[in-house]
């Protein structure tokens, strides 16, 4: 298996020397000094040096026309999306069985044939018919009609301009109609859910894990196109994988196009829908339940990006030992920032309870086309300065360094310091790559991160626990800005001329499987982690 990269944005105090300035001012930036304070910043009264905003705090065109160009910069990377359609037989001696918790019942084909063609099937869809690109009834249906709606949604879309010569009462009801007849038409593939979530189905083991684990909640947010199948599918696979039972809050469907219309608004418009309202409301009660001491979310595709704006009401609404509850996961996540706010000075010694949120986690295929317009190139942005990787020994000596000088001579040097930077963003949480393609949640991360065994009932381990070799799981890692050796060097750095007093400043992080970084595979099969008193 290919090395995983594993990746942690830079400190601030490494990054933050952006100011705005006026043309022709010569001024000092403050940078954080190895015991905390900072330098004064000289600057005269008519020319103040600011704190730059976030890059997703900028302006809704500039985040459009950032978008767009990250689209087209990506946009080979579309099929990517749903490729691979099967996955190679697993790397095991057995061969998948069929199980009958999933097994549909035949409409038009002989029951043995069914069996036959399932057992084929289950070859190439590692959780069967819960992957979605699976060949069954529910999912043929579910992807003809997003074809359909495709076709219909382009064609309206192509319209609107050839419509603009009629009267503004025409084109206004003419649009109405269309988005009403759409959302009709979406109630097939979102079906009946009046409360807006569904809950996994009831396993023959459910009731013993439900004792097993009363304390906690496993919330999961769905991404894009996914209807009451898909989520269904997609909660009882994580049910399967950590032997709990999972809620699904329902990110309903309008169809591709207008879905990914729908993530424009809410990445550059900051725009929460019904949907991310009621998650929110969700994780809210879970989270002031005094009987839960751990609530689980699992994040999918638009479902990260909706994610990123609940954790912001989260962050605003709730003190920091409420939030301490929490813990996320994203796969494929669509967002352009992921706030977590420290509750202590940046360069103090990188502790999980230091943070309002204690775990965040991003699992990504570095091929996947939605990984790559949201959190491959956000997070990696962030974890990057003047657009490379930094070794440990640079690292270190911006830190020591106290001041730098800024010289802006030209206006277009002035607007230059001002201009929307994505490297100076917020996306918290360690970013987990693995080296694939495919956006599916089930079938191209979870069978790919989590595989299940020959009985769909459990993640497949060693005795010990440990993942089977060969599984991405079992791959050695490479930690990018790794915290805790830059707080080493934090430590051993004199503070003066940005060296340190290590042999090896410029090494890399103790080599790791997966596995021991990953702290969403200590919840497989049941299991649940060792935390360690902060």
């Amino acid at each position: 298996m290919a090395v995983v990269n594993v990746t942690y944005s830079l400190p601030k105090d490494v990054t933050e020397k952006k100011v705005v300035v006026h043309s022709g001012t010569e001024f000092q930036i403050s940078t954080y000094s190895k015991n905390g304070h900072g330098a004064d910043v000289s600057r005269s009264s008519k020319d103040p040096s600011l704190r730059p905003a976030y890059y997703y705090t900028g302006p809704p065109w500039s985040l459009l026309w950032s978008d767009t160009k990250l689209f087209l910069k990506n946009i080979l990377y579309l099929p990517c999306i749903v490729y691979p359609f099967w996955s190679q037989p697993p790397a095991r001696s057995f061969h998948l069985g069929v199980d009958n918790r999933f097994r549909e019942q035949p409409r038009f084909l002989v029951s043995q044939l069914h069996r036959q063609f399932q057992a084929w099937a289950q070859t190439y869809f590692h959780s069967g018919p819960m992957d979605e690109l699976y060949p069954s009834w529910n999912n043929i249906s579910d992807i003809t009609f997003h074809m359909i709606l495709m076709v219909t949604q382009s064609a309206f879309l192509l319209s609107l301009p050839f419509l603009t010569v009629l009267s503004f009462n025409v084109f206004v009801a003419y649009v109405a109609l269309f988005v009403t007849i759409n959302y009709v038409a979406c109630f097939m593939l979102n079906g009946w859910m009046p409360d807006g979530f569904l809950m996994s189905k009831e396993f023959p083991a459910t009731a013993q894990w439900r004792e097993d684990h009363a304390d906690e909640e496993w919330i999961f947010l769905n991404g894009v196109a996914v209807g009451k199948n898909w989520l269904q599918s997609n909660i009882d696979r994580i049910s399967l994988t950590f032997h709990r039972e999972v809620k699904g809050v329902h990110n309903r469907t309008a169809g591709i196009i207008f879905d990914v219309i729908q993530c424009l608004l809410e990445r550059c418009l900051y725009f929460g829908t019904a949907d991310t309202r009621i998650c929110f409301s969700h994780i809210s009660d879970a989270l002031l339940n005094p009987e839960k001491k751990k609530i689980i979310l699992i994040l999918h595709s638009q479902g990260g990006l909706e994610g990123s704006i609940i954790l912001d009401w989260l962050i605003n609404q709730h003190p920091r030992e409420v939030l301490q509850k929490l813990e996320i996961f994203t796969f494929g996540n669509a967002a352009n920032h992921f706030n977590n706010p420290r509750v202590k000075k940046e360069h103090a010694v990188p502790r999980i309870k230091d943070r309002a949120i204690r775990h965040i986690e991003h699992y990504a295929n570095s091929r996947d086309f939605v990984s790559r317009w949201g959190v491959l190139h956000f997070k990696k942005q962030t974890a990057k300065k003047d657009g490379r990787f930094l070794l440990l020994g640079e690292i270190t000596a911006l830190i020591s360094r106290k001041t730098q000088i800024i010289k802006a001579t030209t206006k277009t040097a002035a607007k230059q310091a001002n201009k929307l930077d994505s490297e100076w963003n917020a996306f918290e949480g360690v970013l987990i790559e693995r080296s694939g393609s495919g956006h599916q949640f089930n079938q191209h991360y979870l069978d790919n991160i989590f595989p299940l065994d020959d009985s769909l009932s459990r993640v497949q381990t060693n005795g010990d626990g440990s993942p089977l070799p060969g599984t991405f799981m079992a791959s050695m890692t490479n930690v990018r800005n790794d915290p805790w050796k830059i707080d080493e060097q934090r430590k051993l750095t004199n503070g003066t001329d940005g060296t340190a007093h290590h042999n090896n400043v410029n090494g890399h992080s103790e080599e790791k499987e997966v596995y021991k970084v990953s702290r969403l595979w200590k919840y497989v099969n049941g299991n649940s982690p060792m935390d360690k008193k902060q």
